[in-house]
């Protein structure tokens, strides 16, 4: 990352399927959660990752995924529901399902407990609060929660969520400020939520930064720019890297296929998206998610594609892909060289004979 001048790793480091970061005031969420004792990320390990980062301009952002995206180590807390739910295409976008519920009154002194052992650990200026694919259905399969909501009058329609969600995102970000002692900026990615047609009620534009995942075109990104909502690009049309693989829950290629090569990663342009709000665009970041990716696979998937983001958001060229061909032949040599096994993008033919391997 420091060789082509990015400056921030970005750590979802947790999920529904595995919880590896080790907690020392809940560790029974690492013990129950994680895949095994070798597969964890233990305090040491993790300010090792942050000394690494820092001495070579790199800023480690931890991200703790909630209300959704949680299931394994909680499954003996009493403060989930509908984990493993059947049939979860139902209750979830992918197995094992499993959301907090945020009417449990304990609940945020466990949240409050996992952001002060992350903020000791990580030293961050920023925190990613997650918010992604929270589920109505999920939530409402319980009979507490829907009881909770006919308590407050709210009632049981997706305006009645919302209201339970912001109640949720509310308490969660006074535990994260009391965890971190300080408001920190907040990160939180785009849902139902930060629908630009009522985010405003919900989430303080000064708070919060909203990161992208949907498309380019998607209209949210103008309507929230025109709220003043600052944005983190990552638009899985570009910057998705797991794009273009067979599909784990189903037959045929993955979700977000097909593969995305480095020249349209090049030309995804925040600038152009953003038009004459670009200046409310902080930065754009290549996202690699570890469903179908880990230790043996991450280089060739990143490398040189992230390459070609970062001179797009540094630089932000005028010129087309093919003017950086040739620089991207050279830095993906360069990679190489230090040991990294990133993916050819030609023959070394085209290396060697600069500008003949495009039409």
């Amino acid at each position: 990352m420091a060789a082509v001048k990015l400056n921030t790793f970005h750590w979802h480091i947790t999920d529904s399927q595995s919880f590896p970061f080790v907690s020392g005031r809940r560790p029974q969420l690492t013990t129950y959660g994680a895949y095994s004792p070798a597969k964890v990320y233990s305090p040491r390990a993790i300010r090792e990752v942050v000394r690494f980062g820092r001495e070579r301009g790199v800023r480690v952002l931890p991200e703790f995924d909630a209300p959704a995206h949680v299931g394994e180590g909680w499954q003996d807390s009493g403060l989930t529901v509908c984990f493993k739910a059947e049939p979860w295409t139902t209750y979830c976008v992918e197995p094992p399902c499993g959301q907090l519920n945020p009417t449990k009154e304990e609940l945020y002194d466990h949240l409050e407990d996992i952001y002060r052992d992350m903020a000791e650990v990580f030293e961050t200026d920023v925190f990613h609060m997650g918010g992604d694919e929270v589920s109505e259905r999920c939530w409402n399969s319980s009979q507490q929660i829907r009881d909770f909501m006919s308590e407050n009058r709210w009632g049981l329609d997706r305006a009645a969520f919302l209201q339970l969600w912001n109640y949720f995102q509310t308490r969660a970000q006074d535990r994260a400020y009391k965890a971190f002692g300080k408001r920190l900026p907040l990160i939180l990615w785009t849902s139902t939520l930060t629908d630009y047609s009522h985010v405003d009620n919900f989430l303080n534009k000064d708070d919060y930064i909203i990161q992208v995942w949907t498309t380019a075109a998607d209209p949210q990104i103008q309507g929230l720019l025109q709220k003043g909502y600052r944005l983190i690009m990552s638009n899985y049309d570009a910057l998705y890297l797991d794009c273009g693989y067979g599909a784990w829950v189903g037959s045929g290629n993955n979700w977000c296929s097909p593969y995305i090569g480095w020249q349209k990663v090049y030309e995804n342009s925040p600038k152009l998206i953003a038009r004459e709000y670009s200046d409310q665009i902080l930065g754009g970041e290549a996202a690699l998610w570890s469903e179908q990716a880990d230790a043996t696979t991450l280089d060739a998937r990143l490398w040189p594609r992230a390459a070609a983001m970062a001179e797009r958001l540094w630089a932000e060229p005028d010129s087309p892909w093919n003017a950086a061909e040739a620089r991207m032949l050279h830095v993906r040599e360069r990679l190489v060289n230090m040991g990294i096994k990133a993916e050819s993008i030609e023959p070394e033919w085209c290396y060697q004979n600069e500008g003949y391997c495009h039409a």
